[in-house]
């Protein structure tokens, strides 16, 4: 019988070097188990080939080469694998041992903050970038894959349909590989695929991260991967208006359906977020970044704060960090913050709450309706579709012309097009 052939494992038993103390999780076709080496005394983790998928040479042959791709790869987001080797005629690989939760976890207790999600995908596009420069596509980057210890320092696992170079053997007979929510158009077609894949795959996760929602879903697998195929995503401002104009345009791009039309690399994709953003450093956070420049009493930002947050709830932190860095007074501040509300009931009784709401309303112009659709159809031009909500919203906090118009450009993400902008607009 098959299962005499193989070992078993269970909590107590020494395999190798090895005592299995704890078992981890159980994949499609393996089983990963938590170890302790008895010579080193370190707790690491153990992934096995379960027994019923021995026998099939294809799937022993991708585990085969999930160990060779994996030891060929050496970065700090990337889980490490420590060695590979045969006992009783079992393969097993030793792998690091992330302690932490996956992203995926996290994101469905809703405890993924915009400006922590947006760092750990920082850093997974760092990985990306690492292994894309050694010819390795991960080709199933999902929230599952990604590890996020307490420190924040996240590691991307599970490299078991990545393609190494020269391998053409994982998409076979029209069989697409991957995870259904996260897989690229072209993965979908079982066609061969680069590095933009993964990149698609990321812009799916961003998406998740910034609204909540995934961008492509659907009642079964057959109408998720159709809709990988032509259904364009709603912009995330829809879901999300208090995200940044210039990463939801971001997002849409990673999305694109076409590779051509996506971010290029891992390393374009990463600069970009890291430019709409504002990150001078991998240190930095969205929380934090701009706010302490300012000089604003930090006991009025807490009032700010805390008004927003009956509104917006907890994002009603980012939201003012993120409005810090534009204004340089507390009165610009508040009505920057105000415009970030969607619901004018809502946003009348923010500004109720902070005192603001007759020196706000006094201080705006009644705008020509002619000029703001110039204005939209100007900005369009580079953020896309959404110019005309990202209008609407400046209008409603900007006391004049000039003030709407330099709200508007640093929506753009590059200096050039924000002269171009400027340039074209009504006097």
């Amino acid at each position: 019988m098959l299962e005499k052939q193989f070992m078993e494992f269970e909590i107590g038993r020494i395999v190798g070097d090895y005592e299995i103390i704890g078992i981890l999780g159980r994949g499609g076709m393996g089983k990963v188990f938590r170890v302790r080496n008895l010579l080193s005394q370190r707790v690491e983790a153990m992934k096995v080939v379960l027994p019923d998928f021995t026998a099939n040479p294809d799937l022993a042959d991708r585990f085969l080469r999930e160990i060779r791709v994996h030891a060929s790869l050496e970065h700090p987001h990337i889980a490490h694998l420590r060695t590979a080797l045969r006992i009783e005629n079992q393969v097993i690989m030793i792998i690091e041992l992330v302690e932490g939760t996956s992203l995926e976890e996290r994101l469905r207790k809703g405890t993924v903050s915009l400006a922590d999600g947006l760092q750990y995908v920082d850093q997974v596009l760092s990985a990306l970038d690492y292994a894309h420069s050694r010819g390795v596509i991960h080709r199933d980057i999902k929230p599952a894959n990604i590890i996020v210890p307490p420190d924040g320092m996240v590691k991307l696992t599970d490299f078991g349909i990545a393609r190494a170079p020269g391998d053409k053997s994982l998409t076979r007979d029209g069989v697409a590989l991957g995870s259904v929510y996260y897989m690229s158009p072209e993965q979908v077609r079982a066609q061969t695929l680069d590095g933009r894949s993964d990149l698609y795959s990321v812009g799916v996760m961003l998406y998740e991260i910034a609204t909540g929602k995934r961008p492509i879903d659907g009642q079964d697998e057959y109408s998720i991967l159709s809709a990988h195929l032509v259904d364009v995503p709603a912009p995330p401002l829809d879901w999300m208006p208090t995200i940044p104009g210039p990463l939801n345009g971001l997002i849409l791009r990673a999305l694109a359906k076409s590779p051509g039309d996506r971010f290029q690399t891992a390393a374009e994709l990463r600069d970009a977020l890291r430019r709409v953003v504002g990150w001078s450093g991998s240190s930095a956070s969205l929380a934090s970044a701009g706010v302490a420049a300012k000089d604003i009493d930090p006991a009025r930002l807490s009032e700010l704060e805390a008004a927003l947050a009956g509104v917006l709830g907890p994002i009603a932190r980012h939201v003012v960090a993120r409005a810090a860095q534009r204004c340089s007074s507390y009165d610009e501040l508040s009505q920057e913050v105000a415009g970030q509300i969607p619901d004018p009931g809502q946003r009348k009784s923010f500004l109720q709450a902070i005192g603001r709401f007759a020196t706000t309303t006094a201080h705006t112009p009644a705008w020509d309706p002619a000029m703001l659709a110039a204005v939209k159809q100007a900005l369009a031009i580079y953020v896309g579709p959404i110019a005309g909500v990202m209008v609407t919203r400046a209008s409603k906090t900007s006391r004049s012309k000039a003030e709407l118009y330099e709200k508007l450009a640093a929506e753009i993400a590059t200096e050039q097009n924000r002269k171009k902008f400027l340039q074209s607009l009504p006097s």
